[in-house]
């Protein structure tokens, strides 16, 4: 972590939303194709072998065959990173500054050295919760199913 605000630092990107773009991509990039990966390797090797038999490219197969089949997975993956990056304290705490302040470092702002008003903390920390928790209502049919895709080998 050091070294990384180092290299911010150095680049005079601190305080800036490109420096927390930057980090959660760093981050959060290999934890999801990690995770694409599993999805991946789970499609028949059949159907992408059928594909080009029936004339598609290395290409249009992989946009045609596989991605359809991974929806769930894709979409399941994009909801866990979007939780990682709406969440994370860590990074914007050390990279942010008054100008780029995320959600969770303004409630972490409301606390006050002698006094912690506790109903106006629980307001703020349940409002930035409710984007998730909609979304998660939303898309819940695809998250249940992604993260179930290819838990039974068969």
């Amino acid at each position: 972590l050091i070294p990384w605000y180092i290299l911010v630092r150095n680049l005079r990107m601190v305080d800036t939303y490109q420096a927390l773009i930057l980090t959660h991509l760093v981050v959060g990039l290999p934890i999801t194709i990690w995770v694409m990966i599993g999805f991946f390797e789970d499609v028949p090797p059949d159907l992408r072998e059928a594909a080009l038999i029936d004339g598609c490219t290395e290409y249009s197969a992989f946009w045609r065959v596989a991605v359809p089949l991974v929806k769930p997975g894709v979409v399941a993956t994009a909801i866990l990173a979007f939780i990682f990056s709406w969440n994370n304290f860590l990074f914007s705490v050390i990279l942010a500054g008054r100008n780029t302040r995320t959600l969770p470092i303004a409630v972490f702002n409301m606390i006050g050295y002698e006094e912690i008003s506790w109903a106006p903390l629980a307001a703020a920390a349940t409002i930035i919760t409710l984007p998730v928790i909609l979304l998660t209502l939303v898309i819940q049919r695809h998250i249940v199913t992604g993260l179930t895709f290819g838990a039974v080998k068969g």
